[in-house]
């Protein structure tokens, strides 16, 4: 799923860069790249309110730039006019560091527009941005909190790199690095070359290097392709070989770099003994691309299915052997992967009480009268709505003493609605105050976002001040957590689970219940969407186990303690396992879908869907108690591009709806939820477009009750009571 531009989703993320070739090397001596706020997760004006105040933002410094000293800090701001110049102004801060003080005067008060050197000599790989102001509209008496008092920092404000770039270690001792380097702003691009002979063991190797790829890069985006015979491509791709020796006769053009090792006759030769490696033998090849400076070569390999995937095993092993070094290693005969550890807890809340530190939130800390809020996006995978179960969020927070009792307070809202207003009425500050708040059954969705905003006005807050200093802090402890009583019922199936959870494929780190199947003949377009799936699956989990992921080829029985993800073109045949209940068939050579759903008033809805030509289907199955089947279909090849781009497109992939069926467009990565379907989830009646008896049958079965009587009395009248009387009147003569 190659994006060729960096649009992805990123709107209005400008990514500029210039290359100067040297008259040598034919390397970039010089490169040039453009942040904006956006890129920086900053998506709005930044408004900086009240007599002080200061927001801060985090960017990185990628460990492949040595940047030059003519980067930049683009800034465009405004002020309200009301400001004292002599008393008011902004700071632009680098690490601590002033970089910039600017008085907010007359001259300045809109769409200012200013460049400052950036200080190189201050930059880290992880580094931080704080724009501070300190604004009044009096000499005398005054409201610390009055609307005249701001400062904004408009979008257009931005980071310009200007860099040379540097060649990186490559070394097996800091892999994934730099196939995966959370400093850089692009996705993580990696090109992956297979067979189409490829074997279950190879395809499963494929997923493993893949899905641990995805969760060394987390919230880090990735964009991967597959070819059969092409390594060709862009030279920021890094190319990744998996299969036998005998499969990729294209890594022979890298025949200098595999240092001890060779490939003769389709056969992996350790040189230096001159023998072959055996068939349980895996063999990881890591090296520069020879001229390249921007992407690597990754060759899981071996000289049996088999070996292929113990190669691939012990590249993602966890915790990462230690002789895991240098540009090769070879894998000792007999080797096996330990047994599982403990894996980590779900970052979802299902039917157990989630602490904040289980669903990834870390102790957040805010300060002064304007205090930021804190947003947790907190996804809820069980139905708490008409169910025995009840969600209750237990608090713990600090806040600092000299507050104003009357007028402070913690604020909690859940999807906009507040839950909760906390005062905070100890002058003297509190330290880890435990509060229990019932969270509304009716509010409860699978994608949840809580607000805790503090209110911290000052102790002399409606006073008449002239000068204070504003040491005002707020807490939230990492020990809160949202508490389940009672049993939830499950929203399974529903292809909407996946958008950001991956529920429920997500629920080990291990992916142990997880199950793969293909196509007896694959391709590329098909493993595309595959990758798309892992993709996404691996950035949903957290590395701390061992992969147990399985992989099936043709029609495969499911196992019974799976979860089971199948990709297949339409046309082929799929056999469904009991507790299947959603059915496709095709209409003949029409381009429409016939659909067979249960009703939930134990009748039976047929009709059909019609097809987008070149567009992907994502169908979801229940397998009984928490286990589902979910489906993947393209009427052609390229349909699974379409859905391969969708699983990687952040933006495109959480905009994903409840219900059974999702269309993925060809146009662009856009989502067709089907309405329609959408009752088995929300159990309702649903209508389908079908024949014309079934048009008319589902037209009739949804009129109003009311409508339906005085429907039956007019037919009534017309057929029996009218020819009665007609009779009656006209009989008589």
């Amino acid at each position: 799923m190659r994006i060729e531009s960096f649009k992805r989703g990123l709107a209005g993320c400008l990514i500029a860069a210039s290359l100067t070739a040297a008259t040598g090397g034919g390397f970039a001596l010089a490169a040039t790249e453009t942040v904006p706020l956006e890129r920086l997760h900053i998506y709005d004006v930044i408004l900086l309110p009240t007599v002080s105040s200061q927001y801060e933002a985090q960017f990185t410094k990628p460990s492949t730039w040595q940047v030059a000293s003519s980067s930049a800090l683009y800034l465009e701001f405004q002020h309200s006019i009301e400001l004292l110049p002599n008393r008011s102004w902004l700071q632009v801060i680098v690490n601590d560091k002033v970089i910039k003080h600017i008085p907010l005067t007359k001259e300045n008060t809109e769409g200012t527009k200013m460049t400052i050197p950036l200080p190189v000599e201050l930059l880290k790989d992880f580094n931080r941005l704080t724009f501070r102001v300190q604004q009044h509209y009096t000499d005398k008496c005054e409201d610390p909190l009055d609307k005249s008092l701001w400062t904004q920092i408009l979008p257009a404000t931005k980071i310009i790199f200007n860099y040379n770039p540097v060649v990186p270690k490559v070394d097996l001792g800091t892999y994934p690095y730099p196939i995966i380097d959370p400093l850089t702003y692009s996705p993580a691009k990696v090109h992956y070359i297979t067979s189409k002979l490829a074997s279950e063991k190879e395809l499963q190797a494929l997923a493993y290097v893949n899905v641990h790829l995805a969760q060394q890069a987390q919230t880090h985006e990735m964009e991967s392709r597959v070819t059969f015979d092409d390594p060709t491509g862009p030279d920021n791709e890094h190319v990744v070989f998996v299969g036998k020796g005998a499969n990729l006769p294209q890594v022979s053009q890298y025949q200098s770099a595999f240092g001890n090792y060779a490939l003769q006759g389709g056969q992996w030769v350790n040189t230096s003994t001159g023998q072959p490696l055996s068939g349980d033998q895996g063999l990881i090849l890591f090296f520069q691309a020879p001229g390249s400076k921007e992407h690597t070569v990754l060759i899981v390999t071996g000289n049996s299915d088999e070996a292929v995937m113990k190669a691939a095993a012990y590249l993602t092993l966890r915790p990462k052997d230690t002789t895991l070094l240098g540009g090769a290693k070879e894998i000792p005969p007999g080797w096996s992967p330990p047994g599982n550890r403990t894996a980590k807890v779900p970052r979802f809340v299902e039917s157990q009480t989630r602490s904040f530190k289980d669903l990834g939130f870390r102790i957040e800390e805010v300060h002064k009268i304007n205090a930021q809020p804190i947003t947790y996006k907190v996804p809820v995978v069980s139905k708490f709505r008409n169910s025995g179960g009840k969600l209750w969020l237990d608090l713990v927070y600090s806040y600092s003493p000299q507050l104003n009792p009357e007028f402070s307070s913690l604020e909690l809202r859940m999807n906009d609605i507040s839950i909760a207003n906390l005062p905070l009425l100890n002058p003297s500050g509190e330290q880890m105050v435990r509060a229990s708040i019932p969270v509304s059954n009716e509010l409860i969705k699978p994608r949840n976002e809580l607000v805790a905003q503090f209110h911290l006005m000052p102790d002399k807050y409606g006073w008449c001040v002239d000068n204070y200093v504003d040491n005002a802090w707020g807490k939230i402890m990492d020990d809160s957590q949202f508490r389940v009583e009672g049993g939830p019922n499950s929203y399974l199936p529903d292809v909407g689970l996946l958008n950001n959870t991956m529920y429920p494929y997500s629920k080990t780190d291990s992916l142990e219940a997880v199950q793969l199947v293909v196509p007896s003949e694959i391709t590329p377009e098909l493993l595309d969407a595959l990758l798309g799936f892992t993709t996404r699956l691996g950035r949903a989990t957290l590395a701390d186990t061992d992969l147990r992921l399985s992989l099936t080829k043709g029609n495969a029985s499911i196992g019974s303690d799976k979860n089971a993800a199948v990709f297949k073109l339409s046309r082929d045949s799929l056999k469904l396992p009991d507790g299947a209940k959603l059915i496709w068939q095709m209409g003949g050579s029409s381009l429409m879908k016939l659909i067979s759903l249960p009703d939930p008033n134990n009748g039976k809805i047929t009709g059909e869907v019609t097809e987008l030509g070149g567009g992907a289907y994502m169908e979801q199955y229940a397998l009984g108690g928490d286990r589902v089947l979910s489906v993947f279909t393209a009427s052609t090849p390229n349909g699974f591009l379409n859905l391969g781009q969708l699983f990687e497109n952040d933006k495109s992939f959480d905009k994903l709806e409840s219900g059974l069926i999702q269309q993925a467009s060809p146009l662009n990565p856009t989502l067709n939820p089907i309405t329609e379907t959408r009752y088995h989830v929300e159990k309702k009646n649903a209508v389908v477009a079908g024949n014309w008896w079934d048009n008319i049958f589902n037209w009739f079965k949804n009129l109003p009750w009311n409508l339906v009587i005085i429907g039956l009395v007019v037919v009534f009248f017309f057929l029996l009571v009218l020819p009665m009387l007609i009779r009656a009147l006209f009989g008589r003569r």
